[in-house]
């Protein structure tokens, strides 16, 4: 489901929802030079590519610069990962005083907070 220019209220209803029956949810919007994007993909499976690890060579292995795994960026690895989205109701939720929030509001662009 895909949503733009609604309400903030629909949006959290949609979703809601969307992640109750594991429907993948987006929803975003432009004001000007501003805009968000939301993404609920419930409990998303997929596949990264990764460099594989070289083996050391034969030859003289001494020192730090022997002990250090070197990649291979001509051979691939497939793993598979998982992650588990949270709803937009959560995610708006998020309390930004405190010792934890900290590092997040760091991090935070001040457009999110003139989105709200």
């Amino acid at each position: 489901v895909c949503l733009t220019c609604c309400s903030r209220e629909s949006m959290v209803r949609i979703n809601q929802i969307c992640h109750k029956n594991g429907i993948k949810f987006f929803t975003g919007d432009v004001f000007g030079y501003h805009g968000y994007m939301f993404a609920d993909l419930g409990d998303h499976e997929f596949v990264e590519e990764k460099p594989k690890v070289a083996k050391g060579t034969s030859g003289v292995e001494d020192g730090p610069e022997a002990k250090r795994a070197r990649l291979d960026p001509a051979e691939t690895t497939m793993v598979k990962k998982r992650l588990e989205f949270c709803s937009l109701r959560e995610a708006l939720a998020v309390e930004w005083r405190g010792e934890k929030a900290a590092a997040a509001l760091r991090r935070t662009a001040p457009d999110y907070f003139l989105l709200q």
